[in-house]
C-alpha cells in the first residue's frame, strides 16, 4: 500500500461490500490520466471501476486510485462530487468518534 493509499484510506475509509450496480463509465466517469474512448467495441470501456477507498475509482490500466472527481470531465458535476466525498467522510469521522468510548 502506497502512502497515498493510506491516507485515502484514514480519510475516507474503506468502501463497504456492496458497490453501485451502475460501472462507472456507465455514469461519465473516466481515468483523468488515460487517454481511451469511452466506448469500445459497443460497450462501455471497463478498465475504470469502484475503488476499495470510498469516493475514489480505480483504474485497470495505470493501477492508480483517483478520487472521483477528479474522473468526471463536467467541472460544475465534479465539484458537486467532490462536495458530497468531503461531506460523506465528514459525517462518518463524527460516527466514528461518537463510537469510540472516551477512555479510548
Amino acid at each position: 500500500m502506497t502512502s497515498s493509499d493510506e491516507l485515502a484510506a484514514q480519510i475516507v475509509g474503506i468502501r463497504e461490500e456492496r458497490q453501485p450496480l451502475d460501472a462507472p463509465g456507465e455514469l461519465g466517469f473516466h481515468c483523468p490520466a488515460c487517454q481511451y474512448p469511452l466506448f469500445h467495441d459497443g460497450d462501455y470501456d471497463d478498465r475504470l471501476a469502484w475503488s476499495q477507498y470510498n469516493g475514489f475509482l480505480h483504474c485497470s490500466t495505470c493501477g492508480k486510485h483517483y478520487p472521483s472527481a477528479l474522473c468526471i470531465p463536467n467541472v460544475d458535476r465534479a465539484i458537486k462530487i467532490y462536495l458530497l466525498c468531503v461531506k460523506e467522510a465528514i459525517e462518518r469521522s463524527k460516527r466514528t468518534e461518537r463510537a469510540q468510548p472516551p477512555w479510548a
